[in-house]
C-alpha cells in the first residue's frame, strides 16, 4: 500500500503552496510578519494629550499640575505628525508610563474621592444643595 522508503522525505502535493517548503523562521524572514497596527513608528511612541488623560484617569487641571512636577513636556514629533493633525499636543509614551506610577498620581485620585465624600455629606447636611 505504501510507497514511501522509511527515512526519506514525503513529497510534497502538487496543490501545496511553494513556500510550503520553508521553515517557519525562514518564512518570516522572507515574508515578513504582519506589524500590528499602532505597534510601531510615530503612533506607537507619541500619544495625544486627551488619550493621557484617559490612561492616566486625571481631570486636565490635575494632569497640568503633574507634568509640572515632574518635568515632563509635550514633544514634537519628528517627520509627520500621527494621525494628520496639527496643532494637536503629543506627549512621549515612555513619559506617560512614568507618570502612572508616580506616589503624587496617587494622592491626587485619594484628594478627589475625599473631595467627593465631602460635596456628599454637604448636601446632606443641607436640603436645599
Amino acid at each position: 500500500m505504501g510507497n514511501r522508503v522509511k527515512g526519506r522525505v514525503k513529497k510534497k502535493s502538487i496543490k501545496a503552496a511553494s513556500h510550503s517548503g520553508m521553515g517557519s523562521k525562514r518564512k518570516l524572514s522572507r515574508m515578513g510578519k504582519k506589524q500590528k497596527k499602532d505597534h510601531s513608528g510615530i503612533d506607537a511612541t507619541f500619544i495625544g494629550r486627551s488619550a493621557c488623560l484617559r490612561k492616566l484617569q486625571i481631570s486636565l487641571k490635575d494632569f497640568r499640575r503633574l507634568c509640572i512636577l515632574k518635568g515632563i513636556y509635550p514633544r514634537e514629533p519628528r517627520g509627520r505628525t500621527p494621525g494628520n493633525k496639527k496643532g494637536q499636543v503629543y506627549y512621549h509614551i515612555k513619559d506617560v508610563r512614568a507618570i502612572a506610577h508616580e506616589p503624587v498620581l496617587y494622592k491626587f485620585r485619594e484628594f478627589r474621592a475625599f473631595m467627593k465624600k465631602v460635596r456628599i455629606v454637604n448636601c446632606t447636611a443641607v436640603p436645599n444643595c
